[in-house]
């Protein structure tokens, strides 16, 4: 099964989804001084590395590739950077010359019949014309053994726990028959990478598999959301291990990979004259349309926020649907909150006030509609139960929670403020104080806290007489996380964490994450 599951990914992985894996592999394989180079400077080389032969230690470079490598392939893409990486010797400071070097073509597939013999027609060259080893090949059976005897088989038998193995299998189940996967469920499978050996290349190459493996199977499906909510969980690991920065170029790719996959699916799914909805079929699939919009929103949000590539498409389709859909400030629940948060912080960015405002009245309208009546269904609810509440004020036989407030209302009130807007702040204020809406917010406080949503230093607390003025204090929330400095980590990797973990923001970093 572990055969199958190695085989799978490395059949449908993608060069972006494959880097960080194979790093991990290289070391379980004895390597060691492993850089990634991949990029538009990368002469050929996307990994080097070295490794102590009987000889001697000797300098690798590694030029990867996904799937099969066709003669037409060979000779339009792979041929030119195979000799570029034989005669330019640029690539890192830690690439060393002196050392006996030697090339390997990896690919996730295999080399074809007709592109080996081309290969070996390039090797003759290469050894007589450019006095260099030939190029050697690493290939998907190889890959398949390597990966399941250096890392995960050991890995396994490591964790001697029929729950561990279980789990595993469960979400892969989960996932290839299509079900409903949740943030949640997503926080609690991925917790466990949390308490692995982060210095054992054992466990460090199983949650980076996991986490490629998973969020590519979700990609293929349509799953960009979830998929995104994975990488985001392997961001809360390298976050928590001060270890982000190694490998933050890739995962952008990654993210911005998914952002535009989900952006080209949303296009053609959009009409303006019907509510907006993905992914999601039958008879109640409107209640869904909310959840589409903010799903949406957050995944170009969080390109907005992070990428260093931005689309401008993207950036349009983005205002498009703040403007043409409702369902883009109808947060179902105080699990959306974050939502809300990642849109205003992306028009923060983008400078566009205007449209900030507006949103921002609309969330406030349609927030204190529902706490006017029984409110919204409170953090950590299932879908069901937000669709009971929404209903349960016309239809008899639904439970709800009379719940006159919520973690949507102090974030909204925080992000009228972090906006700037005196009259806006104020107005929005006055209305939530019109209809008796209490503000409740969550606080992280300690590093080890920051990264779990059920930590007993978690703490949740309200605030019945926020102030209608627009000033620094205007909530006790503010006023506890500015005295508070346990929470030492300023990263942008912090809005993934919000996105996974739904039940925080950091207003007081958020305006140097900006800048």
């Amino acid at each position: 099964m572990l055969r199958n599951v190695i085989d799978d990914y490395l059949t449908s992985t993608k060069e972006l989804q494959f880097f960080l894996p194979f790093m991990e592999l290289l070391e379980l394989c004895g390597y060691y001084d492993i850089h990634l180079i991949h990029g538009p400077v990368e002469f050929g080389k996307d990994l080097i590395a070295k490794k102590k032969q009987e000889k001697g230690t000797v300098q690798y470079s590694f030029q990867l590739k996904a799937g099969d490598v066709s003669l037409p392939r060979f000779r339009s893409e792979v041929q030119p950077q195979l000799l570029e990486a034989l005669t330019n010797k640029l690539s890192h400071p830690n690439f060393d010359r002196s050392l006996p070097y030697q090339v390997l073509l990896v690919t996730t597939g295999i080399v074809q019949p007709t592109a080996a013999i081309a290969l070996q027609e390039f090797n003759q060259f290469a050894h007589e014309k450019l006095q260099q080893k030939p190029v050697q090949t690493w290939e998907k059976p190889a890959l398949t053994s390597d990966f399941l005897d250096k890392g995960i088989e050991p890995f396994f038998a490591l964790h001697r726990s029929p729950e561990f193995a279980g789990k595993f299998f469960m979400l892969y189940s989960q996932i290839t028959n299509g079900d409903l996967i949740s943030s949640f469920d997503i926080e609690e499978y991925s917790k466990r990478w949390l308490d692995l050996n982060w210095r054992d290349p054992k466990e460090r190459m199983q949650v980076f598999l996991e986490a490629y493996f998973f969020s590519k199977l979700l990609l293929d499906k349509g799953g960009h959301y979830e998929a995104t909510l994975l990488v985001s969980a392997l961001v809360r690991v390298l976050l928590n291990h001060n270890a982000l920065d190694d490998y933050w170029e890739p995962i952008l790719a990654y993210l911005d990979e998914i952002a535009l996959a989900h952006f080209e699916k949303a296009r053609l799914a959009y009409d303006p004259s019907k509510p907006f909805e993905m992914n999601f079929q039958g008879v109640f699939s409107i209640f869904y349309h909310p959840i589409s919009c903010l799903r949406t929103l957050e995944l170009f949000s969080l390109h907005i926020l992070l990428s260093r590539n931005r689309r401008p498409e993207i950036d349009a389709f983005f205002r498009r649907i703040i403007d043409e859909q409702r369902g883009s400030f109808r947060i179902l629940s105080d699990n959306y909150a974050v939502s809300m948060v990642l849109v205003c912080l992306s028009l923060l960015k983008l400078g566009d006030c205007d449209r900030l405002s507006k949103y921002l009245n609309n969330v406030c309208v349609w927030l204190c509609d529902r706490y006017a009546e029984f409110g919204l269904a409170p953090f950590g609810s299932s879908f069901q139960e937000e669709i009971e509440q929404l209903l349960s004020e016309n239809l008899e036989g639904f439970s709800h929670h009379q719940h006159a407030g919520g973690f949507s209302a102090s974030a909204s009130l925080d992000m009228a403020y972090l906006a700037g807007d005196k009259a806006l702040f104020e107005g929005i204020a006055n209305d939530f104080r019109a209809v008796e809406a209490i503000m409740e917010f969550f606080h992280v406080t300690n590093d080890d806290a920051l990264f779990t949503y059920d930590h007993h230093d978690i703490v949740s607390a309200t605030d019945h007489d926020f102030s209608l003025e627009f000033r620094p204090d205007y909530c006790k929330a503010i006023t506890y996380e500015r005295k508070s400095n346990s929470v030492s980590v300023r990263h942008k990797g912090l809005f993934l964490i919000m996105f996974l973990l739904r039940d925080r923001y950091f207003p007081t970093f958020i305006a140097e994450m900006l800048n």
